[in-house]
């Protein structure tokens, strides 16, 4: 049975691994160590292990300047955290010497069991290929010129389009560049080009929207109702980008990432809906109507003559006024008081 030292980087990731087989294992910054450190708050020669006659290990610290504790350990949470000079090794244990952590288990230790690679690994292999990520890029940054284009009434100039093209490409750059960086720091893994084209495919679905929504409000001038459906819209696209985002980024769990990936944006989503909702039942003097530029191939419905929807304008507009009998007999009364004085004054 050989000890299996590992050492731990600030996100607790084993960043290094060594085997002692032989009866004496030295850690330190100097390097006739076997473990070489790289913490300048451990000494030349912090501690040793020592392989005991009986077949276990103890770790001594060499009286070094900041010393040695023990963190814990991962199979026995009864084991107390303190300061150690000699301590025999269980496997299992964590512990720190200057400000490196190490985790020491014995060879013959039970590992957990694989975890099954998710369904969606082929799919962010192949997003994690500059070319298609470059590709959707431009695709974006295409269709969202294309949309201004289609919806833009004045005369549309060439720096509109710049415009709009490097706000696009910025921001899907920006958004794959913060996750990247997070996703290094946790993971060691950047993923750039799958979290560049994650958020390419998120922008593009939500212009396809944008103009399948516009062909609705054009046809059925359906008004406030939009901004509901944008938060549906949204409330499917932004969880599943964050989802993503997670996944490839951070070591959150099943649990977790859907808790994030759900809570955060329908939450900040939620927000604007709940004031967009209450401002249906306010008083307008003109009906929503759809004011936005589209093609006559573009009308799906039958249009109504002028004539036609002018005749029928009654029925949408002119609101009954309910008159409550006390008042009208008020009004009958003093109408009769009125024509009695104006026949005295006659007389």
């Amino acid at each position: 049975m050989a000890l299996i030292i590992e050492e731990l980087n600030r996100a607790h990731r084993v960043q290094m691994r060594y085997r002692m087989d032989g009866e004496k294992f030295t850690l330190g910054r100097a390097f006739s160590n076997d473990a070489i450190l790289e913490d300048i708050h451990a000494d030349g020669r912090h501690a040793e292990i020592r392989h005991e006659e009986d077949g276990s290990y103890t770790l001594h610290d060499l009286n070094s300047i900041n010393g040695s504790q023990l963190l814990g350990n991962l199979q026995d949470k009864s084991v107390k955290p303190g300061e150690i000079s000699s301590h025999q090794i269980t496997s299992g244990d964590l512990v720190q010497c200057g400000k490196s952590r190490l985790r020491l288990f014995h060879s013959d230790a039970a590992v957990p069991e694989a975890a099954p690679l998710h369904s969606l690994e082929s799919f962010f292999s192949g997003l994690s290929r500059p070319l298609n990520a470059i590709l959707l890029v431009l695709a974006v940054a295409c269709s969202t010129v294309l949309l201004s284009y289609v919806n833009y009434a004045r005369t549309y100039e060439w720096t509109i389009a710049v415009n709009i093209l490097a706000s696009a490409i910025i921001g899907l750059v920006i958004y794959a560049g913060a996750w990247a960086f997070i996703g290094r720091v946790v993971k060691h893994e950047t993923h750039f080009f799958a979290h560049l084209s994650i958020a390419a495919i998120g922008a593009l679905s939500y212009t396809v929207w944008e103009w399948f929504g516009g062909v609705l409000n054009y046809n059925f001038a359906i008004g406030d109702m939009m901004e509901a459906l944008d938060f549906l819209v949204l409330a499917i696209i932004l969880p599943a980008m964050l989802w993503c985002a997670c996944y490839l980024a951070t070591n959150l769990g099943r649990g977790w990432r859907w808790a994030v990936a759900l809570v955060m944006p329908i939450g900040f989503l939620g927000l604007s809906l709940i004031e967009s909702l209450s401002k249906l039942n306010d008083f307008s003097e003109a009906p929503e109507i759809s004011t936005e530029l589209k093609y006559d191939n573009m009308l799906l419905r039958k249009p109504v003559p002028m004539q036609e929807f002018i005749a029928g304008s009654p029925a949408l507009f002119d609101i009954p006024i309910e008159k409550d009998e006390s008042e009208t007999g008020n009004k009958d009364s003093s109408t009769a008081e009125d024509a009695g004085s104006n026949i005295e004054v006659e007389q």
